[in-house]
């Protein structure tokens, strides 16, 4: 898509403060300029004056850091026809039920995500997910991916650092090397500036990125696992290369 604007989106909240940095940092160096960057309470209920504000800027992509208020956002963003799509981090739209929740305004949405519905990221990704379903009758969210792996790799941390001694087992999870439902989790040393971070890279954890589609979440990026293209509601205003 011809994108050279954006504007950034975030909850004020201590987990959007990296997440904010990191967007600004990054942006401009595949060639999106940011015209703005408002940060709003997560107590916000009305977006109007937001979008609005957004709308002014003209910009050609939200970006978004939003979690906790994410069904209200995205509900408004459609029944106020925002032309602008929406890509970024959304956890409530990985949560199969987001469609139903937002009562199908969720459609045209773009999230990132660590794993998805359909998507063998590793081989243990689409048995962890049919699982899931059959078991709770919906589809796991970010969340249902990570602390899926997390009961494995911290039971082989104890397994290799034999003992459950808080010492001990941070430094058997710091040599973790596991292959999960989201891919190969190693973590950043105690004197890395991510200290104890999971590691993101090739080979390691990539992530994707999803978007709902026809009221289904469908993963878009990277090609190699992609099952849709990018399509977007007739209010979206992109130009296709």
């Amino acid at each position: 898509k011809h994108m050279k604007t954006a504007v950034i989106m975030s909850e004020d909240a201590a987990w959007t403060k990296p997440l904010d940095i990191g967007y600004e940092e990054c942006l401009p160096k595949i060639g999106l300029k940011v015209l703005d960057h408002i940060r709003f309470s997560p107590d916000t209920t009305d977006f109007t004056p937001i979008f609005n504000k957004i709308e002014g800027s003209k910009p050609d992509v939200i970006i978004t850091g939003i979690s906790h208020v994410g069904v209200q956002p995205t509900v408004q963003w459609k029944n106020q026809q925002v032309p602008i799509p929406m890509f970024g981090i959304s956890s409530q739209a990985t949560n199969s039920t987001f469609g139903k929740d937002t009562n199908e305004a969720s459609e045209g949405v773009i999230y990132q995500g660590v794993s998805g519905t359909g998507v063998a990221v590793t081989a243990k990704s689409i048995p962890f997910t049919e699982a899931f379903k059959a078991k709770f009758g919906n589809y796991p969210s970010y969340a249902g991916y990570t602390a899926y792996d997390e009961v494995y790799y911290i039971a082989d941390a104890v397994k290799r650092g034999g003992s459950t001694d808080a010492d001990k087992l941070v430094d058997a999870l710091e040599k973790t090397d596991w292959v999960g439902t989201i891919g190969r989790v190693q973590f950043y040393g105690k004197d890395d500036p991510f200290t104890h971070s999971i590691k993101y890279g090739k080979g390691l954890i990539t992530g994707l990125m999803l978007q709902w589609q026809d009221g289904q979440q469908v993963a878009v990026w990277p090609p190699e696992v992609a099952k849709a293209k990018l399509k977007f509601p007739s209010f979206i205003k992109v130009t296709s290369n």
